[in-house]
């Protein structure tokens, strides 16, 4: 039977650089929140209101695909951090029965 290797600085270095990427891809979803056109910056165009309405819907879009990669790389920092934990525990439970015998 194989003996499981676990590399816990690499485990620890990946789930800060998730919760990182996490941070600035919240950021940039921020900077989209609210960010709507006025018609009149179209001039009298006839379709000023159709495309500052498709700019808002792009910034709309924009802010929630930014939110939703943030809330999965958060999952995933939880995730990794549940495994280390884990990890940590099992060898600390492993190295406590070994003491006993």
């Amino acid at each position: 039977m194989a003996v499981a290797k676990f590399n816990i600085e690499a485990m620890e270095q990946c789930r800060t650089t998730v919760s990182s990427q996490a941070g600035q891809f919240g950021a940039i979803g921020d900077g989209f929140a609210n960010q709507y056109g006025n018609p009149d910056i179209f001039g009298k165009l006839g379709a000023s209101n159709s495309v500052q309405s498709a700019v808002t819907a792009m910034d709309q879009a924009g802010a929630q695909e930014f939110e939703a990669a943030e809330k999965v790389l958060r999952k995933v920092e939880s995730a990794l951090d549940a495994i280390q934990t884990n990890v940590t525990d099992t060898e600390e439970a492993n190295k406590n029965s070994l003491r006993a015998v």
